[in-house]
């Protein structure tokens, strides 16, 4: 039952805290609070949706060579406790957000909503199925926002879209190499990409997030009234992140888990932690 929840996946949720850090609210007891619960209501949610997810296409998790070990393919949870535990977690996900504040409610069911549409539809049309995914990645930004009830940037959520968009393109790439060919009776969609395409769609991605991010930094800079100068030191610790997590997908199994790649590779959290620094240090001290 653990397992059916995917823990592991709730890293992709840590994106609620960047507006608690950006927006300067990262030493406000009542910021962090909010922010916390946002954080474990998307947890909730986004186990929720994993649950639906894991029941709509178990016949075929069970013909794929690791998605065959999840709970429901494997028969270790039967689908209507995995049902009664999917109603359980939404539920559960909506009352703390109504908690929090109808307008985060909102983007919850908006969350809740787009990933079932991907879940049952959307996952079979072609470019759509990456956008879906990529735009959960969006929703948790603004939420993050509209917990601590902050304004957040256009640039910010730019730049959210084309990480989401790199690291969902670089997914599916990964999941195509290490199909074999075998696309059609796992993932439908994947036979109707190319190498190549995705390749396109991954070198665009990586340049726009680039640029984007950087023009972030100058715009808050802009608009800050204090000196922000050091905030520009994080961006080569971007451009090493993004270029290191394209090598490790290029060259490596886990291309397609991008959450195992935050929890083991060590570069990649020490990048991690050393933006977090640097931009704690130029947004709280005004250096």
């Amino acid at each position: 039952m653990i397992r059916l929840l995917r823990p592991r996946q709730w890293t992709k949720n840590l994106l609620l805290f960047a507006a608690l850090v950006f927006a300067r609210q990262l030493f406000e007891p009542g910021a962090v609070v909010l922010a916390t619960l946002g954080f474990i209501a998307f947890c909730l949610a986004s186990s929720s949706v994993y649950v639906v997810n894991d029941l709509v296409d178990a016949e075929q998790d069970r013909r794929h060579p690791e998605k065959r070990f999840r709970p429901v393919a494997s028969g270790a949870v039967t689908p209507a406790r995995a049902g009664v535990l999917a109603v359980a977690l939404t539920i559960a996900a909506l009352s703390l957000s109504y908690a929090i504040n109808p307008t985060f409610l909102t983007a919850v069911i908006v969350y809740i909503g787009m990933t079932h549409l991907y879940s049952f539809r959307g996952k079979n049309i072609v470019v759509l199925d990456i956008l879906l995914v990529a735009f959960g990645f969006v929703i948790r930004a603004i939420a993050g926002a509209l917990a601590i009830q902050v304004p957040i940037s256009d640039w910010f959520i730019l730049c959210t879209a084309f990480v989401a968009l790199f690291l969902t393109v670089s997914k599916r790439k990964a999941e195509l190499v290490a199909l074999k060919g075998d696309a059609s009776y796992t993932r439908p969609v994947l036979e109707k990409y190319t190498p190549t395409t995705l390749n396109s769609f991954i070198a665009t991605t990586m340049s726009a997030t680039l640029i984007s991010y950087g023009l972030y930094v100058l715009d808050f800079q802009k608009h800050s009234g204090t000196d922000m100068r050091l905030l520009m030191c994080t961006f080569p610790v971007v451009v090493f992140g993004v270029f290191r997590y394209h090598h490790i997908a290029e060259t490596s199994d886990l291309g397609d888990k991008p959450e195992e790649v935050i929890l083991r590779d060590r570069p990649i959290q020490a990048c991690a932690v050393l933006f977090l620094l640097i931009a704690v240090a130029a947004l709280y001290l005004g250096t």
